[in-house]
């Protein structure tokens, strides 16, 4: 199923984005925040790293926040989709795992918690993150369960968005709070535990 959330946090006035100088702030932009972390992310050292002027990105991106999202999501939605297959116990570990292994074994776990803290004070970067990136996540999901129930492998009074919620939040709970590992014993506990509270009665 289609991934959704890859347009600009806002449309901006002015020239069109040129696809490659885009591309190049963004693996710029990704390549900072993992070796500086949001903290010493700048525009200023931004525009230096991909060789660019500052007006440029400032044309295209409203704020240092914006440009990080940009380049999170570049760089991670291709890793995480739902795959395509009508297994619904499948689909859910096979994504749940890769999320999970995105998250603790790459650089991008951090990126994501220093997204979170800064959206607690930058609310336009907090409504784009949750429009671009969870709910565009939610919308796939929701899919996923929805052709789950009319096919009969989970039970049909399911409220979805709870059950999206019980799943996804015990993950970004080990992501923000670090108390347990995420590793792949969590995903299986997580999963199993959950299908069988989906499981039809």
């Amino acid at each position: 199923m289609t991934q959704q959330g890859t347009e600009p946090v806002r449309r901006t006035r002015g020239r069109t984005r040129d696809t490659r100088t885009t591309e190049a702030i963004l693996e710029a932009a990704m390549a900072m925040l993992v070796e500086k972390g949001l903290t010493g992310f700048t525009i200023e050292g931004l525009a230096a790293r991909a060789g660019v002027g500052k007006a440029t990105i400032y044309r295209w991106w409203p704020s240092r926040g914006a440009v990080a999202l940009d380049a999170f999501l570049a760089a991670v939605e291709p890793q995480v989709p739902y795959p395509d297959t009508d297994d619904f116990p499948t689909a859910l570990r096979t994504q749940v795992t890769a999320l999970v292994r995105v998250f603790s074994e790459t650089p991008v776990g951090p990126v994501v918690r220093a997204l979170i803290s800064e959206a607690q004070r930058d609310p336009d970067l907090a409504e784009a993150f949750r429009t671009r990136w969870l709910e565009a996540r939610r919308v796939v999901g929701r899919a996923v369960f929805a052709q789950a129930q009319r096919s009969g492998q989970i039970r049909d009074d399911l409220e979805a968005e709870t059950a999206i919620d019980l799943i996804y939040g015990a993950v970004y709970f080990r992501l923000m709070t670090a108390h347990a590992p995420m590793d792949d014993e969590f995903v299986t506990n997580l999963i199993d535990y959950a299908l069988r509270g989906l499981a039809p009665r």
